[in-house]
């Protein structure tokens, strides 16, 4: 008779003795002092604490000695590159050191991140510490869990997301942002053609009805549970709406004679010179490959957002509904 396994059940989430382990840490005592750069990200049973929206520690939980332990990429605290099969590249160090070289890592970060991670990073902490904000960010650097390697394979993509962010009233609206700053960001591989063909993937294999609309539940009540302030009440998976996509350009200004990062953006989108587009991607268009995704009738659709600011002066206080200089929105 053959044997048949059953596949662990992905979660997201912490335990309520995590949580409370958390809120007695030195971390928390870290992050409070420090709400206006540090981000929680919750994951399957670990805390990412973000600075740069980059990983600076990774927080566990043993529940047999009821200890945080946490782990740190080397190079926040010496400054040096290691390779990724380097012994104790990544190493556990503790809460106190972590707290003691603070400074150190945000140097040795600030040195790493890109003008784009530190834009996002300044986006979602403005639009969290305004009360007035029609969304909070729930997540930073968003990567859609499988069991395992096979499964992510044929999935074909990723899965990430650099924002999510929940409108704070029930039904409560889901917004999945992919961030762009200045035009250097729009092609290559990782640029808007790459993503729209991972969301609309996300969207053909159901991934929001399957996993992130649970996932959101439980990451909201983890965050409630280690007692970072979210302006939301409790709900179900039932109160949240499918999802709305989202392109944030920040950035958008040109260099002399050159493109916008708008006009560039619509070289890669379309087959027709949209949007004051000064030249067509001589690759295959997102056009072309997954219809205008401009469009309401079109199977996958975004709302693109531009902003002059740059890192310096970003004053978006509301990371949808804030003051963009352009809108363009599905019709």
């Amino acid at each position: 008779m053959k044997e048949t396994t059953t596949r662990k059940k992905i979660t997201r989430g912490i335990s309520k003795d995590f949580a409370e382990a958390f809120k007695q840490s030195e971390l928390y005592k870290l992050y409070g002092k420090h709400k206006d750069e540090l981000f929680i990200g919750v994951r399957n049973n670990y805390l990412n604490l973000y600075y740069n929206c980059d990983s600076i520690a990774k927080i566990k939980y043993k529940k047999r000695d009821e200890k945080i332990y946490c782990e740190i990429d080397k190079y926040y605290i010496d400054g040096n590159h290691h390779n990724s099969k380097e012994k104790e590249k990544r190493y556990k160090i503790e809460q106190k050191e972590i707290c003691r070289q603070y400074e150190v890592i945000k140097k040795h970060s600030n040195d790493k991140a890109t003008p784009e991670k530190k834009a996002q990073s300044k986006l979602v902490l403005l639009n969290n510490e305004n009360l007035d904000s029609n969304w909070f960010c729930i997540d930073v650097e968003y990567v859609k869990s499988f069991n395992d390697k096979a499964e992510k394979e044929a999935a074909g993509f990723n899965g990430r997301f650099d924002i999510i962010a929940l409108s704070k009233t029930k039904p409560h609206k889901v917004a999945l942002i992919e961030l762009k700053y200045g035009s250097a960001a729009i092609g290559g591989k990782s640029g808007i053609y790459k993503h729209v063909e991972d969301f609309s993937k996300f969207c053909e294999k159901s991934y929001f009805e399957q996993q992130l609309k649970q996932e959101i539940v439980e990451i909201v009540k983890s965050q409630k549970e280690i007692g970072i302030s979210l302006p939301i009440d409790s709900f179900e998976a039932s109160d949240l709406l499918n999802p709305e996509f989202y392109f944030i350009t920040l950035n958008n200004n040109a260099k002399g004679n050159a493109s916008t990062p708008k006009q560039t953006m619509a070289g890669y989108l379309f087959n027709d010179k949209r949007w004051g587009c000064k030249k067509l991607t001589t690759k295959d268009s997102v056009e072309k490959m997954y219809g205008d995704i401009t469009k309401k009738d079109n199977k996958f659709f975004a709302t693109f957002l531009f902003s002059k600011a740059t890192l310096e002066n970003i004053e978006i206080k509301d990371i949808i509904d804030g003051s963009y200089d352009e809108r363009m929105l599905p019709v």
